[in-house]
This record gives C-alpha cells, sequence and structure tokens, in this order.
C-alpha cells in the first residue's frame, strides 16, 4: 500500500475549493494567512505538493480552532499524503475526522491509512460509508488501492467486510479512472454478497453490469448463482453468441472511434477472439510489441494474440511471441510477471516441459516480489507437472511435497499438481475440503468445465486430468453440490461468428 493511492488531481480540485469562507484569526495568524492561501492554491494549480506544504505548514502553529484551521489542514491533508509524510497525514486525518467527520476528502484518506497500517477491514467499512455518503469523493481513490484492499480482505478471509464494501461500491455504481473494468468487478462481486444476503432481486438487476461474456459464463456454472441461472441463460444466448455480439458490437465500436486507445485496442481484440475470428485478432494486433514499460492493457492484448496464435494450432508463433517477456526487465515492466506465468503454463500444455520448467524456475526467482502468492503457486504447479513429464519423479515429488504445505494459497493449482504426480487420492482429500469454502468452490468448477465450453479452444492435457478426476464419485459428488457443467446449448460455436454491426437507427441488435 506504499504506492500512490489516490488520484492527486481530483483531490486538488476538491481542496482548492475549500468548502467555507476564512474566518477572522488572531492577527499574528491571520495577517500572513490569506498570501499563504494564495501561494497554496497557486501551487496546487500546478500539482505541486511541496509548494503546498511549504506555503502552509508555517502558519498552522498559529491557528486555532475553527474553519480557517480546517481549511488549511484539508488542502495539506493531500499533499502530506503525496510528500511521504505519513505520520503528520494520520495526525492531520484524525483531526480533521472529528471536526469535518462528514468531509468526502477525510473520509477517503482515513480508508486509505488504514489500508496503510495493514486495518483493511477498517479500511472497507471506510470506504462503504464513503460509498453510502460521498459516492463523488470515491473518485479521490485509485481502483488499483481498492482492488489491494479487497485481495487482502480475501486473503485473510474476511468477507463480510469485503461483502459490504463491494455492495456499496456497485450502488455507487464507481468506475474508477484507473481500472475502468473494475465497476465490472465490483458488480459481480455484489452479486454474490447480495444472493447471501437473501436480496437476488437487486442482484439479478446488476448483471446488465456485466458485459464480459466469460465472466457471465462463469457465473452460470456456479451453483451460488443458481438463482440467477435462467436471467444469466437469457443474457448469454443460444451458443452465449447474445452476449458474444452485445460485447463486440460495442467494444469495436469504441475502438473504431478511438483506434489510438491500448484500452479500446484490447477490449476489441477480445472480442474478436470471442467472435472466433482469430486471424482478425492476428490483424488487429500486428502492431503489438513486448517491451520494457508496457502498459497492463498491451499485455493483455499480447495474451490476446497467444490465445488466438494457439487456437490456429500456430504454437511456434505464440511460443516465440510470449518468449519476448523474459527478455524484459520485471523492474522497469511489473505488469508482464503475470504473463510469464501464462507462459509457462502453455509451454508445459504443448509439450515442451523442459522450456516451461525453466521458464517457471525464473519467473519465480525473478518476479516473485511482483507476484501474489496464488500466481507463485501456478508456477511451483507448472514445476511439478513438467518435471513429471520429463521423468523426473522423485525431484517432483519433493517439489510436490513442499507444495502441498501452500494449499491454502490457490488448492487448483495443488490439485492439478498433484493429479500431474499421479497422487489423485491425496488431491481428492483437498478437493472434497476446497469445496466446502464457497469463494474457492467458485475457482474449482471452472476447473472441471471441458474443452469445448470454452472460447478459442485447444487441446489441454491439464484439463483432462479435470475431466478424469471427475469419475472419482466424491469428487463429483462434491463438485454437483457446488456447479454444474455449463450447459451445451450455451457451449460456443466452433465456426467463425459474422462480426455484429450497430444498427443504423441506433436499434439493440440484441
Amino acid at each position: 500500500m506504499r504506492a500512490r493511492a489516490f488520484a492527486l488531481a481530483p483531490i486538488i480540485a476538491l481542496t482548492l475549493s475549500l468548502g467555507a469562507p476564512l474566518q477572522a484569526q488572531a492577527a499574528d495568524a491571520s495577517a500572513d494567512l490569506p498570501a499563504a492561501i494564495g501561494k497554496a492554491q497557486e501551487a496546487a494549480s500546478r500539482e505541486d505538493c511541496a509548494g503546498v506544504l511549504a506555503a502552509l505548514d508555517p502558519v498552522v502553529p498559529g491557528l486555532g480552532a475553527g474553519g480557517d484551521r480546517d481549511a488549511v489542514q484539508r488542502m495539506r491533508l493531500v499533499c502530506l499524503g503525496a510528500e511521504g509524510r505519513a505520520g503528520d497525514l494520520s495526525a492531520v486525518q484524525r483531526e480533521l475526522a472529528q471536526t469535518m467527520p462528514r468531509d468526502g476528502l477525510v473520509k477517503a484518506f482515513g480508508a486509505l491509512i488504514a489500508a496503510d497500517e495493514n486495518r483493511f477491514a477498517d479500511a472497507a467499512e471506510q470506504i462503504a460509508v464513503l460509498a453510502d455518503t460521498s459516492p463523488k469523493a470515491l473518485n479521490i481513490l485509485t481502483g488499483a488501492s481498492v482492488r489491494a484492499i479487497s485481495m487482502r480482505l480475501d486473503e485473510t478471509k474476511a468477507r463480510e467486510a469485503r461483502d459490504r464494501m463491494l455492495i456499496a461500491l456497485a450502488r455507487a455504481d464507481w468506475e474508477p479512472s484507473d481500472i475502468p473494468e473494475l465497476r465490472i468487478g465490483f458488480a459481480e462481486g455484489a452479486i454474490g454478497a447480495l444472493i447471501d444476503k437473501g436480496e437476488s432481486v437487486e442482484a439479478e438487476g446488476l448483471l446488465e453490469r456485466i458485459d464480459q461474456p466469460e465472466m457471465l459464463s462463469s457465473m452460470a456454472v456456479d451453483r451460488h448463482y443458481a438463482k440467477l441461472w435462467p436471467a444469466l441463460e437469457a443474457r448469454l444466448g443460444p451458443a452465449s453468441g447474445t452476449s458474444v455480439d452485445r460485447f463486440a458490437r460495442d467494444k469495436l465500436s469504441v475502438y473504431a472511434s478511438t483506434p489510438d486507445s491500448e484500452v479500446a485496442l484490447r477490449d476489441a481484440v477480445n472480442a474478436m477472439l470471442l467472435l472466433g475470428r482469430y486471424q482478425d485478432v492476428l490483424d488487429m494486433s500486428g502492431d503489438i510489441r513486448v517491451a520494457e514499460g508496457m502498459s497492463r492493457d498491451a499485455v493483455r492484448t499480447v495474451l490476446y494474440r497467444a490465445r488466438a496464435l494457439a487456437a490456429l494450432r500456430r504454437n511456434d508463433e505464440a511460443d516465440a511471441l510470449l518468449g519476448g517477456f523474459t527478455t524484459l526487465d520485471l523492474r522497469r515492466a511489473p505488469t508482464a510477471s503475470t504473463a510469464l506465468v501464462s507462459y509457462a503454463e502453455f509451454l508445459d500444455e504443448i509439450g515442451r516441459p523442459a522450456k516451461a520448467l525453466t521458464v517457471a524456475r525464473n519467473t519465480l526467482a525473478q518476479a516473485g516480489g511482483l507476484l501474489t502468492d496464488l500466481g507463485k503457486r501456478w508456477l511451483d504447479r507448472t514445476a511439478v507437472c513438467s518435471l513429471m513429464a520429463l521423468g523426473r519423479t522423485s525431484e517432483a515429488n519433493s517439489a510436490m511435497d513442499a507444495l502441498k504445505g501452500m494449499a491454502d494459497q490457490n488448492q487448483p493449482a495443488v490439485i492439478e499438481a498433484l493429479l500431474c504426480a499421479h497422487r489423485s487420492v491425496e488431491a481428492s482429500q483437498i478437493a472434497i475440503k476446497a469445496f466446502q469454502d464457497n469463494d474457492v468452490a467458485s475457482d474449482l468448477v471452472l476447473q472441471f468445465q471441458p474443452g469445448p465450453s470454452l472460447w478459442a479452444p485447444t487441446p489441454s492435457r491439464l484439463r483432462d486430468l479435470w475431466s478424469g478426476f471427475m469419475t472419482r464419485p466424491e469428487v463429483k459428488a462434491a463438485f454437483d453440490r457446488k456447479g454444474r457443467i455449463l450447459p451445451r446449448n450455451l457451449w460456443p460455436g466452433s465456426a467463425p461468428r459474422t462480426i455484429p454491426r450497430q444498427p443504423a437507427n441506433g436499434a439493440s441488435l440484441t
């Protein structure tokens, strides 16, 4: 949480609007106050926090309690955070929380300070209150900071706090400027939380925000969402085509109007992939390059391109493309670390275990500090499966024993590694226990889905392991309690879909 967790420009705009006129103070303080405020406002307009503090710090000791002090402290609040003065930041926020308890800026910084102090449940509650009472002030926060808080709540099983925050964010319909797609993620999380609260009508109303076909499909196999299955099936449509056409129409339209946007390109390429138009994916993404400093969106576009190549069985080209990530200095391209997790798995899947093992081990060594425990355990899985494929059974079992001790960090990865190691009894024991956790069960249900039910399917020995695992009666029973195989009428077709067009009159295609 040490990286900037707030959006500076919106806060500067808020602090320039002081909210109340300056009031008279004692002569020794008020003499310099107007000049100090003027200098601070000028510095704030340049986003110069050092200048703001240089102007305001000297006048604070002479200001007694009241509106002038509150206004000055409020301006200082954002810049204390930006300049890394954590101790002063906490003290000023606590002071303002007493004098301005309803102020959105003050509440937002209360949440960020709580997160920085590892009080994640408290941070989530403060964000929920902010969303309920001052939703415009949510724009002070970044999506990255809120996502990090949610992830820490997941890790600590603080689900009540997480769910309260997600419901509030969804009700506020917040779309973070740095990661706009989190609006959809908040809605998905809120839907599950509302179902748990017995509020399925409100949950169903949020489905219209879920535009990603793969997310809708994952909900349609999770028994947690069973009350919404009719609505989900209607949104997906035959062969899931209704959802794909709707998604493609919208994303391709945005790309046509903003062709230089990395986000628009990412979504348009994804749309073509879901339409089964793999050559169009390659044509659209032909200029994308793996390079240091590339954005998260560019990384995602490269991964979509690799999926299209794999779907066309052009594995050598996909290998060469993804191999570019191994040449990067991950300190300058941290977002690329997740792509290496996918690359290692891809190599194992296409029968190149020696190379997969090298990539997995090198990534753990070089990017371990950039990846979550979840991501690292997927790399451990690849290492075990690759060792088994290479016939290095003893080494694989030793690695498996170490990985098994971390099962709580990523149960699907550990189960898959056990299946690679031909230790299905142990895999079954972990799976039965894991299915008792609703969040983990949602992840496990996806692993059992057959290849033809997915978009851009490719041969997968790992998915075949899960299909065989399902033949164990105790595993099948546990699966059936938590999920289902996607109904065949929702499976994507094998033929490419026609590119949907926006009707001339603007009417919806779906």
